[in-house]
């Protein structure tokens, strides 16, 4: 009985079926975590008004980290969120996607709120000082590293000029509920329509009493 159901299943036969059938049971996407309340943020963002982590309360918060001159990671994950964003429609109002520059130097607020405002102008950018930037990343365990694309060609730089770089660092998003608990870490690749279920999930639970 079972194989005739996996045949009328998939007309490959046995395997194909095995196979129709595994992919029914895809795993979610992304690393569940263990729920813990996440490190609040407190700032001022790039759009000029003040930040707080906490203060989404009610809200899914997607958070994620990256720099402006980011060639290739930082344009395919805020694509992502975008994405994400038309695929939940009018329940897009509940999630809040937050990008925080890992480059200040660099990233200044203009420049981040320019850069985020191309993808959506809902996106809210954090543009922090490297003082109160390197307690965030380490609260979320995220690490940011200059590289240089050849040390030796910008060695004899004069005084005060600062060669070009790029950062690598941790991506992708740390997944936020309405209760301030961080649940979820998406890879930066993550589509959209993968990403879509939890968050939904997410903004239809209740508070707990």
């Amino acid at each position: 009985m079972f194989l005739a159901h996996a045949r009328r299943l998939c007309r490959g036969g046995l395997l194909g079926a095995l196979v129709a059938l595994a992919a029914c049971r895809q795993p979610e996407a992304g690393v569940a975590l263990e729920a813990r309340p996440a490190p609040d943020i407190q700032a001022q963002a790039v759009d000029g008004e003040a930040f707080r982590l906490r203060d989404y309360r009610g809200r899914v918060v997607l958070l994620t980290f990256g720099y402006t001159s980011c060639p290739d990671v930082c344009p395919l994950t805020l694509s992502r969120l975008k994405g994400l964003y038309a695929r939940l429609g009018p329940r897009a109002e509940g999630v809040a996607a937050v990008f925080v520059s890992v480059d200040p130097e660099r990233d200044t607020p203009e420049r981040l709120h320019a850069y985020l405002s191309a993808f959506d102008k809902r996106f809210r950018g954090l543009a922090l000082a490297r003082p109160a930037l390197r307690p965030v990343l380490d609260a979320f365990g995220v690490t940011a590293t200059r590289r240089l694309a050849d040390p030796r060609r910008y060695r004899n730089l004069p005084k005060g000029v600062e060669a070009p770089y790029s950062i690598d660092h941790t991506s992708g998003f740390f997944v936020i509920d309405k209760e301030g608990q961080l649940r979820v870490r998406f890879p930066h690749e993550t589509p959209a329509e993968q990403m879509a279920p939890q968050v939904l999930r997410m903004l239809e639970e209740e508070p707990h009493s």
